[in-house]
């Protein structure tokens, strides 16, 4: 046991300097760039490394595929990955730029005040909109006890015509748009792109680069993200090498 100790030890000291590194060049203070082991991840500042590696990432403009943020998005909010993505497909085809002739904005579709009251602050961010989609349509599955059928007619009509008309509103657009998705949820859609997280403050400032004093390039950034990747994979697959070679020693010695 104590030669896993040493290797998560090894492991969380390679990643914290990593991180730091990123963290530094990012314009993050060295103040909250610790993370202290075996005990949630936690950083100083209270967020697990995940957040904090997904946060910098997302600082330096790392690409990232959208799949990946509907996966993320559905697991964080209890959506099916299937209803979540097949919203996305009807609503915008997967255009994280698109806006409808009513006003309504990016992969999912939401109107500016329904994506302030969801935190979006750019509608127009592809993670951010499909975090709030995904949100949005959580809530929606709550308010109807899981029914899929009314909580689209809400997403497409508004919860108001559905209360008005005591279930999904005689609408031929509501119904079609409805019909529309369940077809979609029946097959294997995936976005197939990868996008760029924006902060707020890097879009009102037209796209500048507010990563602080130090300029970091993409590649770079990809670079040392990635190195973190490969080298808590290979420690993680040596560890369970590890302990399933003392599992067989285990089972040997009781024979």
């Amino acid at each position: 046991m104590a030669n896993n100790n040493i290797t998560y030890t090894n492991l969380y000291s390679y990643m914290n300097s990593l991180l730091y590194q990123i963290q530094s060049a990012a314009g993050y203070g060295g103040q909250t760039n610790q993370i202290n082991q075996f005990s949630g991840n936690q950083r100083s500042g209270g967020q697990s490394f995940a957040s904090t590696f997904n946060e910098v990432s997302q600082r330096l403009g790392v690409p990232e595929s959208m799949d990946s943020i509907f996966e993320e998005a559905a697991r964080e909010y209890g959506v099916p990955l299937t209803l979540l993505k097949a919203v996305a497909k009807a609503e915008s085809n997967f255009n994280a730029g698109a806006v409808s002739s009513a006003g309504a904005q990016g992969v999912m579709q939401l109107m500016p005040a329904t994506a302030r009251s969801l935190g979006v602050e750019n509608p127009f961010d592809a993670r951010s909109n499909i975090m709030g989609g995904a949100k949005y349509i959580a809530e929606k599955l709550n308010q109807y006890d899981g029914d899929i059928e009314l909580a689209l007619a809400a997403y497409n009509a508004g919860s108001g015509n559905v209360a008005k008309y005591g279930g999904v509103p005689p609408f031929s657009e509501t119904r079609n748009y409805i019909k529309r998705i369940k077809e979609y949820m029946g097959s294997d859609l995936t976005a197939g792109q990868t996008v760029q997280t924006q902060t707020y403050e890097e879009e009102s400032a037209g796209g500048a680069n507010v990563s602080g004093a130090m300029e970091i390039t993409e590649l770079a950034a990809q670079y040392l993200l990635g190195k973190m990747q490969l080298q808590m994979q290979d420690q993680m697959n040596s560890l369970s090498s590890s302990l399933a070679g003392e599992d067989i020693e285990k089972e040997n010695s009781l024979i």
